[in-house]
């Protein structure tokens, strides 16, 4: 872990000079999160420079993004101690801020139950039937109910669908099953996107993030819905030349 002719810090010296606890960075190495130092005996291990300035960086990252452990172990393995001393860690913060403002369409308001109602046409009780379903989360603030955008996508999507004629009245009615599948593997998804996304964290902090997100977001969308596609002729295909599809 040293390199040659660089000094060497007994456990204190850590300690003093990034801030922790003697049992955190512990509890940080047994996590992976630090190396492990070389010991020259039973209970005597040294640390260097590099040990020194991950430790810092790791806490650092903890109280700006509160992102877990086994997320910024994620994104420090394998990377280089010159690579690791490179990443700004306000910079960091600002990322993942940015990726996450994008995702949840922050610079879209909510919209109250009267609202979406008006919007999208739909009857109250259809709107709470979605709400049952585990379609959209209603969100309780001030005394009034109100939707975020993306449940408001959502809604408008949907009602798109009934106007193409998949209506509860032509016997389209969207089983339990099929939501909790929805959104137990979209659910799954999104973790492995998440986790794909704290990993390339550092060539994400190098570029024009918001150009970045604006150009992939429509092919993105659209290769997933290509994918689904795919997948999906794939299952019919597997349906019809089975029967009813179960073993």
């Amino acid at each position: 872990m040293a390199g040659h002719g660089s000094k060497l810090l007994r456990m204190r010296d850590v300690c003093a000079r990034t801030g922790l606890a003697r049992s955190t960075i512990h509890h940080y190495i047994r996590e992976g999160v630090l190396p492990k130092p070389p010991k020259t005996g039973r209970n005597t291990a040294w640390y260097d420079e590099d040990f020194v300035r991950r430790a810092q960086l790791v806490k650092t990252l903890q109280e700006k993004t509160h992102m877990p452990l086994a997320s910024i172990r994620d994104t420090l393995n394998g990377m280089p101690n010159a690579a690791v001393d490179t990443i700004d860690p306000e910079r960091f913060t600002g990322v993942t801020r940015a990726i996450a403002d994008g995702l949840r369409l922050a610079s879209e308001r909510e919209l109250s139950r009267a609202e979406l109602i008006e919007r999208s046409g739909l009857k109250p009780a259809m709107l709470d039937g979605l709400a049952a379903g585990g379609l959209i989360e209603p969100i309780e603030r001030a005394g009034r109910v109100v939707y975020s955008p993306l449940d408001a996508r959502i809604v408008l999507a949907f009602v798109r669908i009934l106007e193409a004629g998949a209506t509860p009245e032509r016997g389209f009615v969207g089983s339990p099953d099929i939501v909790e599948a929805y959104r137990t593997h979209l659910t799954e998804l999104a973790r492995v996107e998440a986790r794909e996304m704290v990993r390339m964290m550092r060539p994400l902090t190098e570029i024009d993030l918001d150009e970045f997100l604006a150009k992939v977001a429509d092919p993105l969308g659209e290769m997933i819905a290509a994918m689904h596609r795919k997948a999906l002729v794939q299952a019919v295909g597997d349906v019809t030349a089975n029967g009813d599809g179960h073993d």
